[in-house]
């Protein structure tokens, strides 16, 4: 028999992809030109004033001018920073912590002043010159600290050039100050670093040569004395006036033009059909600039521009409606009473006007025009009555977040509820528009926004997101008194319903498993999540070299020999257990249903005698009280295995040592 060779088309997401991977290396090569350029002017101009320099520093201690500490580059490669040397050239210099607090009594006086300034980096524009570095980017950490970051994030932050400035740096510019000499470490492991290291990953997703500027920008400005207190929006680092004011109207105003000289083309060459017209190249392109400049003033002014367009409903084409109807109407009564007479015919204004707006609806819809027009039309049949409803705060952007964006605005639930808008992390949507809904803020402001806006119900409505991410933000939600809906689970249920195909199928299901972190029973961690967390946690022990315990718990109950068990009793005695053992461990203990009636209890920071004092309290908290389900009160039975990591073992040995312990206690406890 013949052998069929089938072929692949190339998929959408692959032409993205090369796509993607083109204008990466075109960024990256515009981002060397500029960074040489601007290297070797910054120095020419400067060298009178590093010339100033080296004589003070010759002047305040004795030792080398520069200094050359290593730091992990691009792809992991360790390089030699250059910096003014601010520090006595001392034994303890070398041999101190790796970061440097304000009082650090390791600085020199000028050295200080040097620090205080940001001066002390300057020498690095060298580094930038040759490659080692960019003149944005993330700061370049020591080999040592950088080699105790999560593998994931490390190859992300290192996937570009470190830099000089960076969003982490700007925020960050009074580290030193934050830290105390006396434990400048632990308070740098602990509570700096892991937000430096947010937010170079943020820069590292959001980066572009635009925003390379704004960061610029912004490192000038908080660099000025009467601004060093500033505290600048985190979101502005990401995408500032500079990226904005580009893609919200200098873009469009290019897009407008080219569409309204396509109109007015169109209104001569019909006008031409009917009766003569000359309008002529220069009053054309005249005309075009015209209706292009007043249209992005309109835009500017009523906020369209701030609409994010590959989310935008067909309310915002009814925007675009009255704005292109008020540039026709200006412009045409402005022909209609010009002091010689009418420069056009009135009909090619507005003929223009019909094909501008055309124009402007298809380059911001696409291929979304039709069905948006359609869902907007059947939402504008009939008259809906406005109600002040409870008010939901919605989290995310995307497709989730403008499918329950529906679900609020039709039938009853319009009556119901007020959305009061958006909360997303991505800094470009901060101050868009989402289906005529505003993106407000970031999830860290989630419990200001509840409590400023009296928020009754938060809609979590991000599908694609990490389980550590998702923990981060559901524990914001949880420090508030708003209910908590998570539509991730409602929809991809829904999706796995109507699979298209075998593969299709497959993904749905292992996207909802992905997407649900908790038991839906219980309330607690369901195996999955916990057993990452397992993970996360062991990393971080071995790191810091803390004791980490973990408690395996086998929950049973006594029940009559001849009846059989009840599936809905035993669920009601699970759920109460859960939620004792949750009342009487720490905020930062875990704890997880891994099998039917098998929970894992996590306890970071706590030696093998704690743990064991933490299960004996637990034995006795949820078995000296019986449960009232519906046959009744009944007793439960529980048993439990315990283990600590000593260093040497990984997570699998804590887990299965702690299992192996609660078996041999569940075998040797008495009948």
């Amino acid at each position: 028999m013949e052998k069929v060779v089938y072929t692949k088309e190339p998929e959408d997401s692959e032409i993205k992809a090369w796509f993607s991977v083109m204008m990466r290396h075109l960024d990256d090569g515009l981002r060397r030109v500029r960074d040489i350029v601007v290297s070797a002017m910054g120095m020419i101009v400067l060298a009178p004033f590093f010339l100033l320099v080296v004589m003070m520093i010759r002047r305040d201690s004795p030792g080398p001018i520069f200094y050359k500490g290593h730091r992990v580059g691009k792809n992991g490669r360790i390089f030699k920073i250059l910096k003014f040397r601010t520090m006595y050239e001392h034994p303890a210099s070398f041999n101190g912590a790796r970061v440097t607090a304000k009082d650090d009594p390791r600085i020199t006086p000028f050295g200080r002043i040097l620090r205080d300034t940001k001066l002390n980096e300057l020498p690095q524009l060298w580094n930038v010159f040759v490659g080692d570095m960019s003149l944005v980017g993330p700061r370049p950490e020591d080999p040592e600290i950088a080699s105790h970051w999560p593998e994931d994030i490390r190859r992300e932050i290192l996937s570009v050039r470190p830099g000089i400035t960076s969003p982490a740096s700007v925020l960050y510019r009074n580290e030193e100050e934050m830290l105390q000499s006396r434990n400048v470490m632990d308070r740098y492991l602990w509570d700096i670093l892991p937000s430096k290291l947010r937010l170079d990953q943020l820069y590292v997703r959001n980066r572009s040569l635009w925003t390379d500027f704004d960061v610029l920008f912004w490192t000038a400005v908080v660099l000025l004395p009467r601004l060093k207190n500033y505290v600048v929006p985190e979101h502005l680092l990401y995408w500032g006036p500079l990226a904005r004011f580009l893609n919200r109207y200098l873009v469009w105003f290019f897009v407008d033009f080219l569409v309204a000289f396509v109109a007015v083309g169109f209104a001569g060459v019909l006008r031409r059909l009917s009766g003569p017209l000359d309008l002529g190249i220069e009053l054309s392109i005249g005309i075009a600039f015209i209706i292009a400049f007043m249209f992005s003033m309109i835009n500017a002014l009523t906020g369209i521009n701030r609409v994010e367009w590959s989310n935008a409903g067909a309310a915002e084409a009814m925007d675009l409606a009255v704005s292109t109807g008020l540039v026709t109407l200006i412009l045409f009564l402005v022909n209609l009473f010009l002091p010689g007479g009418t420069l056009l015919p009135p009909i090619v204004l507005v003929v223009t006007g019909m094909f501008a707006y055309i124009g402007f609806v298809a380059t911001r819809y696409r291929n979304r025009l039709v069905s948006n027009l359609v869902t907007r039309w059947l939402q504008a049949r009939g008259e809906r009555v406005k109600t002040l409803g409870e008010r939901v705060l919605i989290i995310g952007a995307g497709q989730t977040a403008r499918f329950g964006i529906w679900l609020l605005r039709n039938g009853d639930l319009a009556r119901a509820f007020t959305p009061i808008g958006l909360i997303d992390d991505n800094p470009r949507k901060i101050g868009a528009l989402v289906d005529g809904l505003p993106v407000i803020a970031r999830t860290d402001k989630i419990p200001t926004l509840v409590k400023q806006h009296d928020v009754g119900l938060i809609l979590f409505a991000i599908s694609d997101i990490r389980p550590e991410h998702s923990e981060r933000i559901l524990a914001l939600c949880r420090q508030t008194d708003a209910r908590l809906i998570l539509m991730p689970e409602v929809l991809d249920s829904l999706k796995a319903h109507f699979p298209t195909g075998e593969q299709s199928r497959e993904e749905l299901a292992e996207k909802v498993l992905r997407n649900t972190l908790y038991d839906r029973l219980t309330g607690v961690y369901n195996r999955q999540h916990f057993l990452r967390l397992l993970d996360r946690e062991t990393q971080r022990a071995r790191r810091y070299r803390n004791s980490l315990s973990l408690i395996i718990m086998s929950v049973d109950y006594a029940w009559p020999n001849e009846a059989t068990r009840s599936a809905a009793i035993t669920a009601q005695i699970l759920k109460a257990v859960s939620e004792r053992a949750l009342r009487d461990i720490r905020e930062i203990d875990a704890i997880g249903r891994l099998e039917e009636k098998i929970f894992g209890i996590l306890l970071p920071e706590t030696s093998i005698e704690g743990a064991n004092l933490v299960a004996e309290r637990l034995q006795v908290r949820l078995g000296s009280a019986p449960v009232w389900t519906d046959r009744g009160p009944l007793g439960v039975e529980v048993v439990m295995g315990v283990a600590c990591l000593d260093g040497s073992q990984d997570q699998e040995s804590v887990f299965e040592r702690a299992y192996q312990a609660m078996k041999i206690a569940a075998d040797t406890r008495p009948l």
